[in-house]
């Protein structure tokens, strides 16, 4: 992986929980205590799945989407990491997604294990948390998401998936991670 120096230089504060990448905007609604409902408009993703633990498909799977958005893509170019990285638990693994700000849309992967995919505007659910992302931490999220939902009259309707917007060597007080779950308003 050849992570171009600009890249470098912006995960330094990183470390600290200062975080200077690109985010996925999107447009508060309400806050009820620790829950959130947002709004995200239209947006694309790069993502990839692989089968295996947790800790073994982050691992490929963040490689195989920074090659991508690090020149290894039909361009050859490169663009700037955003946040946050998506993972979904499959039946046999995860799917990891990177957010593709509007200038990277356009690119397409060499590998085919990665998919580009525009999702459509959506209003969620959303649980934030701190600490290292772990198998159990996400299990945990998950179920205060849906205790939140449930005592707010909320209707899920799709699983719960995850967002992290930090990396991994980011002091585990300041990483901001979030369960989040599709609903209908």
């Amino acid at each position: 992986m050849n992570i171009p120096l600009s890249e470098i230089l912006k995960s330094i504060p990183g470390v600290v929980g200062i975080r200077l990448e690109d985010e996925l905007p999107s447009t508060l609604i309400r806050e009820e205590g620790e829950l959130e409902i947002r709004h995200y408009e239209k947006f694309t993703l790069a993502q990839t799945n692989v089968r295996g633990s947790y800790k073994e498909a982050t691992d490929k799977a963040f490689k195989r989407l920074a090659d991508f958005i690090f020149g290894k893509n039909s361009g050859n170019l490169t663009a700037s990491m955003t946040t946050p990285v998506f993972m979904d638990k499959e039946t046999d693994g995860w799917t990891m997604s990177f957010y593709l700000a509007p200038e990277a849309e356009w690119m397409q992967p060499n590998d085919p294990t990665i998919k580009v995919e525009s999702h459509p505007a959506k209003d969620v659910a959303v649980f934030r948390y701190s600490g290292t992302q772990t198998e159990e931490a996400m299990e945990n999220s998950r179920d205060r998401l849906m205790e939140l939902v449930k005592s707010q009259g909320l209707t899920p309707i799709s699983d719960v998936w995850w967002a992290q917007y930090d990396q991994p060597m980011s002091l585990p007080i300041t990483k901001r991670n979030e369960a989040l779950v599709k609903i209908s308003l």
